[in-house]
């Protein structure tokens, strides 16, 4: 008798075969999917540098185990790690997703809340565009890799920005929080400073400004300290020329007197009476100004035209480093500025203190010559070294190539340091510490 094999019904095929399909749609066959894509780029590129004799395929290699393959695709695939930059090319656009495909075991994937904060990046890419993201999730459950535009987004944003305010366009922020000084406001992502003294109508409140939509303009935008200033107040076309006037009226690198009416952490603003400051003969004048009580800060009246408003950066404040302008200022004190820029457009100063006195480092950079021995303090430990006070207002740097391996350095240690260069136009000493304990010798 023979015996034959038995063969699935129909039926019993076609529901293997959706059985099959439904399990297919799950994120491990998912994974099984990318890996088998991965495994098959590292068999085509092992083929493709095999070609150009980079890669010797010996026979014996077409008989690869699984485990030989899975191998070889984690030798072939680099391990991607949390805010790595990665670069690829759009492979699919749709309205929920982006993938990319930048050369890991799966495609990188731009979704949910992240696709949304680049909503206006996204409306201009289409598959096969190059692009460049972060790494947000080096893997999900799905094992793709979460990507994220933030950065690229933020960076075209500054830039708009920069625009913004060269063209003196007026831009809408949402009020986030308020303190002392103004309201915090974001714009799409960005955080900036809107100060209480640039507020055209204050209510007795600034918390009820809290989830409203502003308008204002740009006066200070810089990326790199992740700076932004706002402003609603700005003079009429028909007061432009007033203002114009009495900027005119002011020299840069001339002295004169203010009063603080807001205290920020980049710095403060100097309200200045132009009219009682200048004399018609250019001299000037003392003026007897009033502290101005911070209450009055949410009650703002209408501008004088006799008065402009500056801004002393804090890196402006003194010579020394200021970490807080509240400690050196109040609402309301009176003070000493000189003039080191004006803008026409906004009707503005830049201000600054630390300009009326001369830089104390050209002075007591002379004591410290090369290779002389100082002592110090820590004062702060950066990622690129350690920076050690050496006396008030002078610091050095020992840089990170320069520190001993098997030594820590705290804030508020005392060190033994040789001076190696003094870069006066700079402001900075360069040092490295001196080692105290000999080497031990191993015969």
């Amino acid at each position: 008798m023979v015996l034959r094999p038995v063969r699935k019904s129909q039926g019993k095929q076609a529901q293997d075969k959706h059985t099959k399909s439904r399990r297919d749609t799950s994120p491990k066959s998912s994974k099984k999917a990318s890996f088998a894509r991965s495994i098959r780029s590292t068999l085509s590129t092992s083929s493709g540098q095999a070609h150009s004799g980079q890669v010797s395929l010996r026979a014996s290699d077409k008989k690869l185990s699984f485990a030989d393959l899975f191998k070889a695709s984690e030798s072939k695939v680099p391990a991607l790690k949390r805010n790595q930059e990665v670069s690829g090319k759009i492979v699919s656009v749709s309205r929920n997703e982006l993938l990319v495909d930048i050369g890991a075991k799966s495609e990188g994937l731009l979704a949910g809340h992240e696709l949304t904060a680049a909503a206006d990046l996204v409306s201009d890419l289409s598959v096969g565009d190059p692009i460049e993201a972060t790494v947000l999730y080096p893997e999900n459950d799905a094992g793709q890799v979460v990507l994220s535009l933030r950065k690229l987004s933020g960076e075209k944003r500054w830039k708009e920005l920069e625009e913004k305010k060269e063209n003196h366009e007026d831009i809408d922020v949402v009020a986030m929080e308020v303190n002392r000084g103004g309201v915090i406001c974001e714009y799409l992502g960005i955080r900036g400073f809107l100060p209480a003294s640039q507020l055209v109508k204050a209510p007795s409140k600034l918390e009820d400004l809290i989830g409203k939509t502003l308008n204002a303009r740009v006066i200070e935008v810089d990326k790199q300290s992740n700076r932004l200033i706002l402003s609603q107040k700005q003079p009429e076309k028909k007061d432009l020329k007033e203002v114009v006037k009495l900027l005119s009226k002011v020299k840069i690198g001339e002295e004169i007197s203010g009063v603080v009416t807001a205290v920020l952490p980049f710095g403060i603003f100097v309200e200045v009476d132009i009219e009682k400051e200048i004399g018609r003969s250019g001299d000037q004048v003392v003026r007897k100004a009033k502290k101005s009580e911070p209450d009055d800060l949410n009650t703002q009246k209408p501008d004088n035209l006799s008065k402009l408003e500056g801004l002393v950066h804090i890196s402006e404040i003194s010579w020394e480093k200021v970490e807080d302008p509240a400690k050196y200022f109040k609402v309301g004190d009176k003070t000493d500025v000189i003039v080191i820029a004006k803008e026409n457009e906004t009707g503005r100063l830049n201000l600054s203190i630390k300009q009326l006195s001369e830089d104390p480092f050209v002075e007591v950079s002379k004591d410290y010559t090369k290779d002389k021995e100082v002592k110090g303090t820590i004062s702060r430990v950066t990622p690129y070294g350690v920076i050690v006070e050496l006396t008030r207002g002078i610091e050095g740097l020992i840089h990170i190539s320069k520190l001993p391996p098997n030594e820590n350095f705290d804030v508020g240690q005392s060190v033994e340091c040789s001076v190696e260069a003094v870069d006066t136009k700079s402001r900075k000493i360069s040092l490295v510490p001196l080692a105290r304990t000999k080497p031990v010798l191993y015969r």
